[in-house]
Formats: structure tokens, C-alpha cells, sequence
């Protein structure tokens, strides 16, 4: 099987750190597994044969269509054309590596053109076959015009297929789409703009996941608005690593390895299976995980206290920051006071947050993460945070309830000396969440005046409330936009006036536009200083604007139990302890 190594981890490893889903990444607690005494010990324990099961948690699973569903995490069930994995040998490097592709993907043109060759002998777990067809029909579905997917963005998104943000938008025919059939074992894909090999294999070659066309059509409504694709288990086939075996909806799901899988056969996953049981409760997570029923805890509050230097536990540093998304477009008249936006930011407790709250996580007055690592990994970089430019926006946006409370005054005048009330929504079933909303209620409430402004809390689901900031039916709500630590200047994309899946804020800058193309596609693609400068501006021109206030970086530290055996003992970019290639090493 080829394999080929992220060059940038040669130099890097330790500083380009990412994240996925709820994990998010950092420097993993570091040790020598092939020193000499490690190798005898490992060599003279008995190993363990029987049933290896990975006892997991998530919060909910509403459905596995992988062209509606955001988080990847979820498609242990599914493969795409190149997997992300840890090096199976105990080198603590990420590696790229053929999936359901027969090689790694090549272009002959410096990124334009892309040839990927399948496989010949995959199929579905029903036994149906899965080649070059299936992709082309998958890729064609994604940005079907009628059925609108979530994860349609992901054929241009960093990396544009020719026309298929046209096709998604109904300006053109498939057959102008940048996605032709070579044979029933080849694709050629065709970029607008040249594609560097690390933007591709991250996103067209490894966000793509297969749907079965039978199955999808079968589940198709007369209109072919929507597909029920996904949302059962009998509406579920698997092509994966493992294979959706169980599914309740509001109680777990299950996956059993798959023996015919090319990373199986390659030796990449040793699990029998991976049981997730769906808990919201962070209390109910922790009394399960000391009571050796979860084999993974994300620690928090006391919790972390108690156990953050517990050599089961591993630190993680985030490429996101969360805070909550503030409306300028919003009914509520007051939100669309640019003074009032700003002083909602600078009386921001973020401190307070973190500490009395989640005790682990670092106040963030900014939007980039100190997780983005910026300038050529190959040969060297830095964080963007540890830039005079990113300094200065630290600085400038700092926590300040004085300056909070006059621009408040200066607000409150101009909307006629009339009390003001506003809506926070916050995820329900989060206590942390929960305790945050209700200490940034009191801290604006006590600052502003309660004769002068109060504040409501509601709480919905997570996928209720990124449905109400997309339909900018609210003031202000809890959330985030995932980056890319490779590279922060397309997830910048999610601010931009033309971003498919925008969250309504009002704001809308022709600068901020040109910027992020630029740095994308345009002239600053290889300026690095040029880029980090551009870089600042657009976080300076997004908090001036107040269209999201940043209060922490999620940190997290994980706790895993002592019958985990990880294949990485350091996080690594995309993939963290790469959860797929645990081993079990006790009952």
C-alpha cells in the first residue's frame, strides 16, 4: 500500500496541531515507545485476545447522511478516497493514505487537473459494488440544487470544483461540472484554481464520503427535494472501516470493524467494535467513566482540577474559538447599533467564564485560535497569535467594562433613552453553557443597569440554534466556526458575503471579501507576510463589526481509561489520537 507522509510534520509536528468535531488538538502527553525498556516490557506482558470493544460517548445522532450531517467524526461507517491516520508503527506522524482510492491522487498540471484511481474490488456492506460511478453520482448529488445539502460547500469550499458552485446554484448542466468519469475506476477532477496537494487531500479527497445510489434514490421524495438517505439503520449501508450495526436514536449506536476494509487489511484498526451511547450530561459522562463504563472522559471543572496531571489524561490546544454569534441584522432595532454590538464584547466576562466555569479552557479575546500555525510548515512558521500583528488585535480587543459601559451610554441615547431587551440562546442540556449564559446575564445586567437593558436566555439544541443563526431569526446565541489550522484564511470563508451556508450577522465587507480571496487564490497565495497581515485585518474588521464575541478556546483535556492503548502519543493535525486505530489491551 503507498503511504505518504505530511512533509510539514518533519519539521512541525509539534506546533501545527488541529481538531475535529468536539476533540480539538494540542501536544498529547509525550513519551518514548521504542526505547529499549518499553520494547521488553511490551514484549513480556501476555497480549490481551479477547473481545475489544471502545466504549465512546456523543451527544446525539439525528442522522448519517453524510452529505447533510457536519460532524466527520460521525462516519466511522464510511470511507472517502484518502484516510488520515496515524503511523501505525508508533512514529507519532500523521500519514495520508489510500482509502477506497487504488493510490494516492496525482495531478500532472500543478493542481488544476486531479486523476484518482478506485479500487476494483470495493463493495458495500450489502455486498453492492462501490467504484468510480458511485463517487460520480455522490458528487453530483452533494450539490444537487433541489436538495440543497449542508455539505455541499465541501466541492467549493478551499478547494473549487470547476462549476460546482454553479451547478449547486442552478447556472449550469452536470456535464459542465469540473468531475468527469475516465471508466468505471477513475475519476478526473478539475479545479478552478490550482489546488495545493495538502487543500486537496484535506477536503475534496477526504470530506467526500459515498452514498449507496439504489438506496438514496429509493429514499428519495417525488419532488427529489429530500432523501430519508441516512436517517434509519435500515437506510444506512456502511462502506468503511467499520459497519452501523445498531442504531437507537435517542440511546447509542454501534459498529463492528469491517475484515474487507483496505485500512483493515493494511492493519490500521485492531478495535472489534465501537459502542457510542448518547449522554448529554457531562455528569453522567464522568460517574460512567470512573465507573469503568465510558472509555473516554473530556475533563471539566472539579474534574480537571483533580486529574490534569493524571498520566491518563492528554492535553489538546484548539485551532476554534467559541463565543456567540451577535445579529446586526437582527428586528430587535438595538442590535443593529454598532456601539451596542462593541459593548456587549468589551463587558464580556471571559475570564470569569473560564475560570469560575470551565476552569480548564483560556480566555480568548480574539477569533483565530492560538492553535493556527501560519507560514510554510516545510521549512518553518509560527503561531499566529505569537505575531505583532495578532498582538495588536489582543491588545485592542481586550476585556474593558469602562469603555462597555460608554459605549452602552452612547447606544441607549440613540435609541431615545428607551429600556432595551435582547435574547441569548445557549445549547439545552449544557450546564456550563447554562451557567455561562446566566453569568453573562448578570454581568450586563449589573453593568448596563436593569432599569436600562435586561437580557432572556433560551435554550435549543445545538442543531435547532445553527438552524435559527441561519435564518438570522434571533439576537445573539452560543456557538462556533471550526478553522483550519492548515489553513485559516479559507475557513475565513464562513464571514464572506457569498458563503453558501452563512449565519446571519449583518455583517458584509467588500475588503474582507478581496482579503480572504487573495489569500486563497489570488495574489497572496505564497506571501506569507502579506497573508498574516491580512490575516489580522480580517479578525480586526470582524470584531470591529461585532458579528461574533469570542470568549474561550476549548482546550480540552481527555481522560482515557487504562485498557486504551493510543496509536499516537501526541495529537495530531485533523485526526487527534486517530480514535479508529485504538487498541484494546484488557477486557
Amino acid at each position: 500500500m503507498k503511504k505518504q507522509k505530511l512533509l510539514a510534520l518533519a519539521t512541525a509536528t509539534i506546533l501545527l496541531l488541529s481538531a475535529c468535531g468536539q476533540n480539538n488538538t494540542g501536544p498529547g502527553t509525550t513519551s518514548n515507545p521504542t526505547s529499549d525498556n518499553s520494547v521488553s516490557s511490551s514484549q513480556n506482558e501476555k497480549e490481551y485476545t479477547g473481545v475489544k470493544e471502545y466504549r465512546s460517548w456523543t451527544t446525539s445522532m439525528s442522522t448519517f447522511n453524510p452529505q447533510m450531517y457536519t460532524n466527520s467524526k460521525s462516519f466511522a461507517n464510511l470511507g472517502s478516497f484518502v484516510a488520515m491516520v496515524a503511523d501505525k508503527d508508533g512514529g507519532n506522524t500523521l500519514q495520508f493514505v489510500p482509502h477506497h482510492a487504488a493510490e494516492l491522487p496525482t495531478t500532472d498540471d500543478n493542481g488544476t487537473t486531479w486523476h484518482i484511481k478506485l479500487r476494483e474490488d470495493l463493495k458495500w456492506s450489502d455486498g453492492t459494488p462501490l467504484n468510480a460511478k458511485t463517487y460520480e453520482y455522490t458528487m453530483k448529488m452533494l450539490i444537487d440544487p433541489k436538495l440543497v445539502n449542508k455539505n455541499a460547500t465541501y466541492m467549493f469550499d478551499t478547494c473549487i470544483v470547476k462549476n460546482a458552485k454553479e451547478y449547486f446554484s442552478g447556472q449550469c448542466q452536470w456535464e459542465d461540472v469540473g468531475v468527469k468519469l475516465i471508466n468505471d475506476y477513475e475519476l478526473e477532477i478539475t479545479m478552478q484554481y490550482p489546488a495545493t496537494q495538502l487543500d486537496f487531500y484535506t477536503t475534496i479527497c477526504s470530506l467526500i464520503w459515498p452514498v449507496q445510489e439504489e438506496l438514496y434514490e429509493k429514499c428519495m421524495n417525488a419532488d427529489r427535494t429530500s432523501t430519508t438517505y441516512g436517517t434509519s439503520l435500515e437506510t444506512t449501508p456502511s462502506a468503511g472501516p467499520f459497519i452501523l450495526t445498531e442504531w437507537i436514536t435517542d440511546g447509542h449506536d454501534k459498529f463492528v470493524r469491517d475484515d474487507n476494509d483496505p485500512l483493515v487489511k493494511e492493519g490500521y484498526v485492531k478495535m472489534d467494535s465501537m459502542t457510542r451511547r448518547y449522554i448529554s450530561q457531562n455528569a453522567t459522562r464522568a460517574e460512567m467513566f470512573f465507573k469503568g463504563e465510558l472509555d473516554n472522559h473530556s475533563l471539566t471543572g472539579d474534574d480537571y482540577i483533580k486529574y490534569k496531571n493524571d498520566p491518563r489524561s492528554h492535553n489538546t490546544i484548539s485551532p476554534n474559538v467559541w463565543g456567540y454569534f451577535v445579529n446586526g441584522a437582527s428586528k430587535n432595532k438595538i442590535m443593529q447599533n454598532k456601539d451596542f454590538r462593541n459593548a456587549l464584547y468589551f463587558a464580556t466576562p471571559r475570564e470569569r467564564i473560564c475560570e469560575d466555569v470551565y476552569k480548564l479552557y483560556p480566555a480568548a479575546p480574539y477569533i483565530v485560535a492560538s492553535g493556527i500555525y501560519v507560514g510554510d510548515p516545510i521549512s518553518g512558521g509560527e503561531y499566529f497569535r505569537d505575531t505583532k500583528e495578532a498582538k495588536a488585535n489582543t491588545e485592542k480587543y481586550a476585556t474593558n467594562p469602562e469603555k462597555a459601559k460608554e459605549l452602552f451610554d452612547k447606544a441607549y441615547e440613540a435609541n431615545g433613552n428607551t429600556p432595551v431587551s435582547i435574547e441569548y440562546i445557549y445549547f439545552e442540556g449544557q450546564e456550563d453553557q447554562k451557567r455561562q449564559a446566566e453569568i453573562l446575564q448578570e454581568t450586563f445586567e449589573n453593568l448596563f443597569g436593569k432599569d436600562r437593558f435586561t437580557m432572556k436566555l433560551r435554550a435549543m439544541p445545538p442543531s435547532s440554534a445553527y438552524d435559527v443563526y441561519r435564518s438570522g431569526d434571533y439576537d445573539m446565541g452560543l456557538g462556533v466556526r471550526l478553522a483550519n489550522v492548515f489553513n485559516p484564511w479559507a475557513t475565513m470563508n464562513v464571514w464572506t458575503s457569498s458563503y453558501a451556508d452563512k449565519y446571519i450577522t449583518g455583517f458584509q465587507s467588500d475588503e474582507f471579501d478581496k482579503l480572504q480571496f487573495d489569500c486563497v487564490y489570488g495574489d497572496m497565495v505564497n506571501d506569507v507576510e502579506a497573508k498574516i497581515k491580512a490575516l489580522a485585518r480580517m479578525e480586526d474588521l470582524l470584531l470591529d463589526y461585532g458579528c461574533f464575541v469570542p470568549v474561550m478556546q476549548n482546550d480540552n483535556t481527555i481522560m482515557y481509561s487504562d485498557r486504551i492503548s493510543l496509536p499516537t502519543e501526541q495529537y495530531l493535525p485533523m485526526i487527534g489520537y486517530s480514535e479508529k486505530q485504538y487498541d484494546i489491551t484488557a477486557p
